[in-house]
């Protein structure tokens, strides 16, 4: 059964995907939870959601070259095991709707804040930025761990968290900072999904009707991001990300 107000996010968040590869679980979760939908769900359904969304994307962007796949790799050495134990975390938290809640918008506010503050140090500290952006391979390995953990837990952070360490520790930007971001993104939540799906947690219908929007919605957003400038889309998604902070908590 369709439902509009679902497919309408979908096709919001998609777009917002495709252009700035954040977007999946920082914007839908809290719109999911405006709607009604339980905690556990909104995790494993979002990230099934965002898997399928981040697929799309991504064909456009390897198409383009956009994509850095060494930067990927050494991510995802970290963030798919870290996927795993923060799945497992949820497990304990299940019972506590309201701690799952919590926890989402903490981490959003954490998300972009880090965001605002790594536009700002890369623009008055670009000297110092530029000296991380050759980092050991265990520091890129250690951060997507974590990143995979919070992922895994509350479905917040495959693009925006990853976006963050790829704008502060590797030399890209624009269009190939998004294509890097959505590969990356795919691996993790493909993961985390997998480990959702395990313990009940997506609702198909739910992740079907987010899809019929998203799918022209990512497609749209992923042209736009070889013609919009990036600096002013990060601050953007960073306020948009902090004010759905805020209606978590």
């Amino acid at each position: 059964m369709i439902h509009p107000s679902y497919a309408l996010a979908g096709l919001a968040v998609g777009f917002l995907i495709g252009l700035t590869g954040v977007g999946s679980g920082a914007v839908m979760a809290p719109l999911l939870t405006a709607l009604g939908v339980p905690p556990a769900i909104v995790v494993g359904s979002d990230l099934g959601y965002g898997l399928f969304t981040k697929v799309a994307g991504l064909g456009f962007h390897a198409r383009q070259g956009s994509v850095d796949w060494h930067w990927v790799r050494m991510m995802s050495l970290g963030s798919m095991p870290g996927a795993l134990v923060g799945s497992l975390v949820l497990t304990r938290l299940v019972q506590s709707p309201g701690a799952i809640r919590h926890g989402i918008g903490l981490i959003l506010v954490v998300t972009a804040s880090l965001v605002l503050l790594a536009e700002l140090a890369r623009r008055r500290y670009a000297q110092w930025v530029q000296q991380l952006q050759h980092p050991r391979p265990w520091v890129v390995i250690g951060l997507g761990f974590v990143i995979g953990a919070v992922v895994g837990t509350t479905s917040v952070g495959s693009g925006s968290l990853t976006d963050l360490v790829l704008m502060l520790f590797t030399p890209l930007s624009g269009a190939q900072l998004v294509g890097t971001g959505l590969a990356h993104a795919i691996l993790l939540t493909a993961v985390a999904t997998v480990s959702h799906w395990g313990l009940g947690n997506i609702d198909i219908a739910l992740v079907l009707n987010l899809l019929l929007g998203s799918i022209p919605g990512v497609l749209l957003g992923s042209r736009l991001a070889f013609k919009a400038p990036p600096r002013p889309l990060k601050l953007g998604i960073a306020g948009l990300i902090l004010a759905s902070a805020f209606t978590m908590l």
